[in-house]
């Protein structure tokens, strides 16, 4: 019950908070924004001239990188006080550069959905109106400060309504069946979420050796469908990866031929495999010391035949692909082989490739993993809309821990595979 009462507080403040801040910054405008930027300003310059006179007056605690900071915070206070232009420009030309970005995500997505004969109208009008929108903000910044500052209003006042929605969902007790809309962080923010959950398990799992807690379900009910977030503590592991588990298979989409690499390994063909949960799991614990995040969904009948028939659908696009490990067939040298080699050894995954469609390339930052899986998933009933159309793991992993704590949600249970979970995990499951 105490959970359940801060659950509804921290929707209902933080939401109010965020609306508050929202409005504040859409009213205030461009006068609370200079106002803001020129008391930082001032700071910087107080603090310089602050440090400097402490120095002088401990000469013995006198250091080069002391005295240099305090000159640096000085000038720089002096340089923005007199070019006041500048830190005002900071936001402004920020965002155009991350409007920039999209716009070229959104271009490279584009290119090769033509290229594969999917002709997707909206990402070109995406790559278009960003490409547009960063350039004229990029060349008069100042000029576009107050819309700006309005669209970051307007993106708080929205995020602030979705918790305020989440507070009135789980007081009325109501358990939504149909496709949601959730309004998530930029993909910068998301993108390290997953890197954060697994220093966070790591410190509990170092502090605790006994009555580790791995498993923690809201019903006895056994989940129809599970998503797995993989993390890892080196490399783009720690951005994360998302697979599916459904009608006891483990559904996976990648970029896994390395022949096929392109663009610092950015793009490649797109790979889809199948393989059993008992063999999967392990193999990444063991491969690539990852933590798995598993999330059970509880589904109607009739969702997952949605589920079924949208991974048929995809499936049509396919052919079986042999890995380098099936042709060849010997075990005896496995340090020649890739991960998905591996993969196929040991765990007897079933390999795919595209003909066509949307999946037939992979790219890190569009056609993606969580793409794919979100393909899926989103027949059961969810939905993750991007203010800018990048899904990250990290996404999806802040969404299913927001489900997760709500009282009434699809997402019924959550359960940690890793190193020192994984016995127990399928020992219980056996039972």
């Amino acid at each position: 019950m105490q959970k359940e009462f801060w659950n509804y507080t921290n929707y209902f403040l933080s939401g109010f908070v965020l609306i508050v801040l929202g409005i504040i910054i859409m009213i205030g405008s461009l006068n609370l924004y200079t106002s803001i930027v020129n008391l930082l300003v001032f700071a910087f310059l107080l603090l310089g001239i602050f440090d400097l006179c402490n120095l002088l007056k401990n000469s013995k605690k006198l250091s080069k990188e002391k005295i240099v900071r305090a000159i640096i915070n000085i000038v720089f206070g002096i340089i923005m006080n007199v070019f006041k232009n500048i830190p005002l420009s900071i936001i402004p030309i920020l965002f155009a550069f991350y409007l920039l970005f999209n716009s070229l995500v959104k271009g490279i997505s584009a290119y090769f959905l033509w290229k594969n004969k999917e002709h997707k109208w909206k990402e070109i009008s995406f790559f278009i109106f960003f490409l547009i929108t960063g350039i004229l903000f990029l060349f008069s910044p100042l000029g576009h400060l107050p819309t700006i500052l309005s669209i970051i209003g307007l993106y708080c006042i929205l995020i602030g309504l979705g918790e305020w929605e989440k507070f009135l969902l789980e007081k009325l007790s109501f358990k939504r069946r149909n496709r949601s809309i959730y309004i998530s962080l930029p993909a910068f923010v998301d993108a390290f979420i997953p890197r954060r959950m697994l220093t966070k398990m790591n410190h509990y799992f170092n502090n605790i050796k006994e009555d580790v807690i791995y498993e923690i379900k809201k019903e006895t009910t056994i989940p129809d469908l599970e998503i797995f977030i993989h993390v890892a503590p080196h490399g783009f592991n720690q951005l994360g990866h998302m697979d599916i588990y459904f009608d006891g298979k483990i559904i996976s989409y990648g970029n896994y031929d390395t022949a096929s690499y392109r663009m610092f390994d950015s793009i490649g063909d797109g790979v889809l495999f199948e393989t059993t949960k008992e063999k999967y799991i392990p193999f990444c614990i063991k491969q690539s010391n990852k933590t798995l995040i598993g999330f059970g969904m509880k589904l109607t009948e009739r969702q997952k035949e949605k589920v079924r028939k949208e991974i048929d659908r995809i499936k049509k696009d396919t052919y079986l692909w042999e890995t380098n490990a099936a042709i060849e067939q010997k075990d005896s040298k496995k340090s020649k082989y890739e991960y998905i080699d591996l993969l196929y050894l040991e765990t007897g995954a079933t390999t795919y490739k595209f003909k066509k469609g949307e999946f037939k390339t992979y790219f890190v930052l569009g056609r993606n993993c969580t793409l794919f899986a979100d393909r899926i998933v989103g027949k059961s009933g969810t939905d993750i809309l991007k203010m800018v159309g990048i899904i990250t793991p990290g996404t999806y992993l802040d969404y299913l821990e927001t489900e997760f704590s709500k009282k009434n949600s699809m997402v019924i249970s959550r359960t940690i595979y890793n190193e020192h979970t994984k016995e127990k995990v399928f020992h219980n499951k056996e039972k």
